[in-house]
């Protein structure tokens, strides 16, 4: 039963394909988009000053320590922040065929690492997180952390150039305005530069205990909403 409380968003995004020498740990952050520094500039300056002071470093060491465990064979590829702050691969082949599967284990590594990026942005945000592999796809959930039902939900889904973000069960539009605004100022600070295309904002049902119909619910997310028809 698809969850159908408060204010949720769905997004079509282009999250960049993973290119590790693009990641700085110690350069600027990429130029983020004016319209969100200038929301979180009027309603939450102190988020922006705190990034400010962000050490990306250490974040870049512990996602990359997560993709490596999550990856078969990531030890046949050595994978490290380099003093200059960029992130390198390196790795030895004997064969062609070993040559493909090294190049396999490293487009894997890169996959992973840049949702585990993206993990801990939803972390750094208050929530607890889940990345789960079907097949191709990377899927990130993410609930705010120490709530119950209905709490505020992110979903983060990507397959191969595909991708798409959700933020539900936001209490007010601008509760979920300003929550999208922190995840996208955040993830570009750390280098995943989301472009947000196609989105659609909608009103669901009450929250328990607001004036309106009741809606019973239980705390369950199966979050395969039929978006086609929203986008």
């Amino acid at each position: 039963m698809p969850c159908n409380i408060g204010y949720k968003s769905y997004s079509k995004v282009e999250i960049p394909e993973p290119q590790p020498q693009a990641f700085k740990a110690k350069a600027d952050a990429p130029e983020i988009d004016a319209d969100l520094l200038a929301k979180l500039g009027n309603e939450d300056p102190e988020f922006l000053e705190w990034i400010s002071e962000l050490d990306t470093n250490s974040l870049f060491k512990e996602a990359l320590k997560r993709a490596k465990g999550c990856v078969a064979e990531s030890e046949r590829v050595e994978m490290v922040i380099s003093q200059d702050g960029y992130i390198e691969m390196k790795s030895f082949y004997s064969s062609a065929g070993d040559k493909r599967n090294v190049k396999k284990i490293t487009e894997e590594l890169s996959d992973r690492f840049q949702m585990e990026v993206l993990g801990i942005v939803a972390q750094l945000l208050g929530y607890t997180v889940t990345i789960t592999q079907n097949g191709s796809e990377l899927v990130l959930e993410a609930e705010e952390e120490g709530k119950s039902h209905p709490c505020d939900y992110i979903k983060v889904a990507k397959k191969n150039r595909n991708a798409t973000l959700v933020f539900e069960h936001f209490k007010s539009r601008g509760a979920l305005q300003l929550e999208t605004a922190r995840f996208l100022t955040l993830a570009h600070k750390l280098g995943v530069k989301i472009a947000v295309g196609d989105s659609v904002t909608s009103e669901g049902d009450p929250f328990p205990g607001e004036e309106r119909h009741s809606h019973k619910h239980g705390h369950h997310h199966d979050h395969d909403h039929d978006h086609d028809d929203e986008s």
